[in-house]
């Protein structure tokens, strides 16, 4: 059963344990992270699977939250305000009907609710970062913000787009076409420019 519905006469056993819980959220995190990142690399024409990893996809997810703080302080709050409508609320206007009803619990309901609302928030993210740097390759308005030392002593000024553990994805100053170049026996140093 994918989502656990119960009503007041069922037994607790009839809800989803936690060893049939985590594969679902596995799953969900596999499905952020696929869709943010190839929607993101999609519209920059990277093929992003081709290049990533199972443990790229597992901590996409985990690298936009720490790289945007402001979006999981936006899910918290936003989650914090679901949370309050749905469950306090819920319970006040649940003990003054006295009708009991079947379906979806109040918690069940909230973790659906923030369930497509964190799937919708990293799409969007996926999108609109990727628009954005389309759109910015398109108009040549590249800021250089990364020098690459290879370990063949030579030295590039790029534009990092993004990378994997493996390969690292990157325009070169005065260049419209996108390289990507992998890490492990190629590069000695990525260093951030001011």
């Amino acid at each position: 059963m994918l989502i656990p519905f119960s009503s007041r006469k069922e037994s607790p056993e009839s809800s989803l344990s936690l060893s049939e819980i985590l594969p679902l959220g596995y799953l969900y995190i596999l499905i952020l992270g696929i869709l943010a990142e190839s929607l993101y690399y999609g519209l920059i024409g990277i093929n992003f699977l081709s290049y990533a990893s199972i443990l790229d996809v597992l901590l996409g997810p985990i690298a936009i939250l720490t790289d945007k703080p402001i979006l999981l302080i936006l899910l918290i709050v936003v989650g914090s305000v679901f949370y309050y409508l749905m469950i306090v609320k819920g319970k006040k206007s649940s003990n003054k009907s006295d009708s009991e009803s079947k379906g979806v619990t109040v918690y069940a309901a909230y973790g659906i609710v923030m369930s497509v609302m964190v799937l919708f928030a990293f799409v969007g993210y996926g999108l609109g970062k990727g628009m954005k740097e389309r759109s910015n390759i398109g108009e040549n308005k590249i800021k250089h913000d990364v020098t690459l030392h290879f370990l063949n002593g030579e030295k590039k000024e790029v534009r990092k787009l993004g990378n994997t553990s493996t390969f690292i994805f990157h325009i070169q100053k005065d260049q419209k076409s996108i390289s990507i170049s992998p890490i492990s026996n190629n590069i000695k140093e990525i260093e951030q420019m001011k």
